[in-house]
């Protein structure tokens, strides 16, 4: 069965994003993120953050990480709402904040079972290798191969075909 266009993307923060050890971003990273904004996608976080909130979270991330990268609506941080992964409830809230349907949501975590639980509440799901062996950049790239992401924007000043 083919999958649906997908039409907002989540993304765990450790080990996903960023690199947990050291808060450097996971390599590939920031290209994927604007690769996929390219697309005109929505993006998101899904993320067990204990008791933090975002801005508790700042001093954790790289110095250039910026929370306006993500829509405000689907940055979901369990110390925010209450739902620490693998509970159903904190990837329900994701795709509820999202606006489209659960099949149209993506999820990208080097976790198996938060794979497997954002799959069972209807979100289809990519996992990706942790670092050092990180392979974001080589997933969105898949997934545009396969037809499950929007063509890419043309850059701003430019004419779609290529002509003036």
């Amino acid at each position: 069965m083919p999958m649906s266009p997908v039409r907002a993307v989540f993304f765990d923060l450790g080990n996903t994003l960023v690199v947990s050890a050291d808060r450097s971003w996971v390599p590939g990273a920031k290209a994927a993120l604007a690769d996929l904004r390219s697309r005109n996608l929505r993006l998101g976080v899904i993320s067990n953050t204990g008791g933090r909130t975002r801005e508790q979270l700042n001093p954790l991330l790289p110095a250039d990480f910026d929370w306006a990268v993500f829509a405000p609506s689907l940055v979901i941080l369990s110390g925010e709402v209450g739902y620490e992964k693998p509970s159903p409830e904190i990837f329900r809230r994701a795709t509820d904040s999202s606006g489209v349907p659960a099949g149209e949501c993506l999820f990208c975590t080097e976790d198996l079972i938060d794979t497997l639980v954002a799959q069972r509440v209807g979100m289809a799901a990519a996992r990706v290798q942790p670092p050092p062996h990180a392979d974001i950049g080589e997933l969105v790239a898949a997934l545009a191969a396969a037809g499950v992401l929007p063509q890419a924007r043309p850059p701003e000043g430019t004419c779609p075909s290529g002509r003036a």
